[in-house]
Formats: structure tokens, C-alpha cells, sequence
């Protein structure tokens, strides 16, 4: 049952990054700026003016629908559904998209969000990956390891 305990703690993580991205985004939207900072180098010259609270607001739902599935994985583990496994590496494959459209989301060519947004939005689905490996392996007798030899 050790990896069940494990597996809880790699999920609660997963729901813990997803609040240091919204913890990130309110520092910068309340002091920082560098993403308006970075969105206005982009907008300028084309004479536009990015909305702030659209891309911080972007980033608040990124993290807010990461944290609010990684805490049905969570409720998932913990309450020892079969379908624990599966919830994990589709919650993973979300997160994981919605990450990668902050990283490729782009204007005139240029990137829309600093790489480190991305990069933040990836740790819980990275977290999640873990999760589900945890999962799989307690589900199928320590695989691959009890396969092997």
C-alpha cells in the first residue's frame, strides 16, 4: 500500500503546483508585470495594447481547471477507484495540452506568454506523470519490475 501513499502525495502535488502558478501569476500581476511587461513588447509594434486580465486570466484558468481535476485524481487515489490509473494520465494529458498552448500560443510571430509561464503550467502534469506510474504499478504487481527476469 506504499505506493498509494505515494501516489496521494505525487497527486497533492500536482493540485500544490498548480497553485505556485496561480501564487506566480498573482506576484507578477500585483508587482512584477512581466508579462504585461513582455505582452506589450510584442503588441507595440503593431500598434496594439494587450488586456492584462485576459492573459493573467488565462493563466489563473490554466492553473484553476489543472487544480480542480488534479483534486478529483486525488479523491480517486485515495478512495481506491480502478479508475484511478486512467483518471491520472488523462488529467496528465490536459494539463499537459493546456501547458503547451501557453507555450505555443503566438502573435505576430512572437510568443504571447514568457517560456516561464509554460514551464511553470508543466510541472503538474509532470508531477501527475509520476502519479499515474505510481498507480499503474501498484495496480499491476510492482510492473515492470515484477515482470522482468
Amino acid at each position: 500500500m506504499r505506493s498509494g501513499r505515494g501516489a496521494v502525495g505525487a497527486a497533492t502535488s500536482s493540485v500544490v503546483l498548480s497553485a505556485v502558478l496561480v501564487a506566480a501569476a498573482v506576484v507578477d500581476q500585483t508587482g512584477g508585470h512581466s508579462l504585461t511587461d513582455h505582452a506589450t513588447a510584442v503588441y507595440a509594434p503593431y500598434g496594439e495594447r494587450p488586456d492584462p486580465d485576459l492573459l493573467y486570466g488565462l493563466l489563473y484558468a490554466v492553473a484553476g481547471v489543472g487544480a480542480l481535476l488534479w483534486l478529483l485524481v486525488v479523491r480517486a487515489v485515495r478512495s481506491g477507484r480502478r479508475s484511478a490509473p486512467v483518471l491520472a494520465v488523462v488529467v496528465a494529458m490536459i494539463t499537459a495540452a493546456l501547458a503547451v498552448l501557453l507555450l505555443a500560443s503566438t502573435e505576430y510571430g512572437a510568443q504571447i506568454f514568457p517560456p516561464v509561464w509554460g514551464i511553470l503550467a508543466l510541472l503538474p502534469p509532470a508531477a501527475g506523470v509520476a502519479t499515474a506510474v505510481l498507480l499503474l504499478r501498484r495496480r499491476h504487481g510492482g510492473w515492470p519490475a515484477s515482470r522482468a527476469g
